[in-house]
């Protein structure tokens, strides 16, 4: 760690020193510095990040930068015990649907807005109890609440979606609420800004080089996505499959019930 890191990262969350908690995760290799002070961190191939592929997302104008605030400064950084400040200010509007069919309905509504959203299957995710989630995501809770109304209205009036389709306003990531408790109990230490635009001007994501072209990595989504709903159980994928069968039903041998008698 450097003369400027050690005193931009001198103070306490979780009762440990975020100096020397990054300076723990490099000598364990899971966050690595480069020779140039660069930092970066080896994803658990198990993480959530492989099963957002199958996530269908729009970027708004702001940018979001949930993998710097989550998985490395929240799991790596902070160990855990501390929500960056980063994520103060983070409000998501979540549509909670039950089939394939509706949470693209939903996809196309955050679609229409300025903000940026996703929509996906939740069947793989441990710490969601949904089957499909859109979540569009704002800056502040005003925001998300200005926005409610309008995309409520929409809901209700759609044929594939309607009034018993749940829509509410969380705050932040599900993942610090089963780690820290009540979103609405976070505190933040004032110095946690100046740490957090630090690192984040040393912070290198590393993403993979596009091998395939975004039209065919949508049709492999969609692919992925009636998999995903054949094996929940969710026959609307057949939306996708000309109303045939992913695969075939298997033989039974049941004997029939007899006939009740009259």
């Amino acid at each position: 760690m450097t003369d400027d890191s050690k005193s931009v990262l001198d103070f306490e969350v979780g009762g440990r020193n975020v100096g020397e908690t990054l300076d723990e995760a490099i000598r364990r290799g899971s966050v690595v510095e480069r020779p140039d002070g660069r930092l970066t961190f080896r994803r658990d191939p198990q993480a959530r990040g492989p099963r957002d592929n199958n996530f269908v997302s729009k970027r708004g104008p702001r940018p979001r930068r949930c993998v710097y605030l989550n998985q490395f400064l929240f799991k790596q950084v902070y160990a855990e015990a501390q929500v960056p400040f980063g994520c103060h200010d983070c409000y998501k509007i979540r549509i909670v649907t039950r089939s394939l069919r509706a949470m693209l309905a939903a996809q196309a509504i955050a679609a229409a807005t300025d903000f940026s959203c996703k929509s996906g299957p939740e069947a793989d995710n441990p710490e969601n109890p949904h089957l499909y989630c859109t979540y569009i995501y704002f800056y502040g809770l005003d925001e998300a609440r200005g926005a409610y109304a309008g995309l409520r209205e929409q809901l209700d009036a759609h044929p594939d979606l309607g009034p018993d389709v749940v829509m509410v306003i969380k705050r932040g990531c599900t993942n610090y609420e089963h780690k820290l408790g009540p979103s609405d109990r976070y505190t933040f230490d004032p110095r946690q800004e100046a740490a957090e635009a630090y690192l984040l001007a040393r912070f290198d994501e590393e993403r993979p080089p596009r091998v395939i072209s975004k039209a065919v990595e949508a049709q492999l989504r969609l692919m992925r996505l009636t998999r995903i709903a054949y094996r929940i159980g969710d026959e609307t994928y057949k939306d996708f499959t000309d109303g045939k069968p992913l695969l075939p039903a298997a033989v039974t041998y049941a004997p029939e019930e007899p006939a009740a008698k009259t």
